[in-house]
């Protein structure tokens, strides 16, 4: 894969991200204390939608690199141990994405009528915030490479 194949890429998945993020944005209401099974399930999907964007581009950069993860029950957790070891994330973007990791594994394998709002709204309003981090802090890191040609 070419340098510019995985800025190609990376900036598709940015710009999906940005397109999610504006989804869950006109879904929220300020002030609003409840949210019905179907909003929940929305909302939900879009975090999902988020934190799969941000492994997209992690492991595109860590293709690039030639860097495998292994295919194990813990692999999502070992990529983002991989990209913190590999200086494409800090840890304080690692622990911030964890939680997303967590509510991924908890979304694929719940039932949508078992969502809470209280619980769901610290990842929903965190999650734009962290969006603009990881674009940040993993593009500069792809700059990086480019100036090592």
């Amino acid at each position: 894969m070419k340098k510019e194949q995985l800025e190609e890429y990376c900036d598709a998945e940015y710009e999906s991200i940005d397109a999610v993020l504006t989804e869950i944005a006109s879904l929220l209401v300020p002030g609003k204390a409840h949210y019905s099974t179907p909003e929940l399930a929305a909302l939900a999907t879009f975090v999902h939608n988020c934190y799969n964007g941000f492994e997209n581009v992690l492991k595109r950069i860590l293709l690039y690199r030639s860097v495998t993860i292994a295919d194990s029950a813990a692999w999502h957790k070992d990529l983002l141990e991989k990209a913190v070891a590999m200086g494409i994330i800090g840890e304080d973007l690692r622990d911030g994405l964890s939680a997303y990791m967590s509510f991924r594994h908890f979304f694929v394998h719940a039932y949508s009528f078992t969502l809470k709002w209280t619980e769901l709204k610290p990842l929903v309003e965190g999650i734009a915030a962290t969006a603009a981090d990881f674009k940040t802090t993993t593009s500069r890191y792809i700059e990086a490479l480019r100036a090592q040609i």
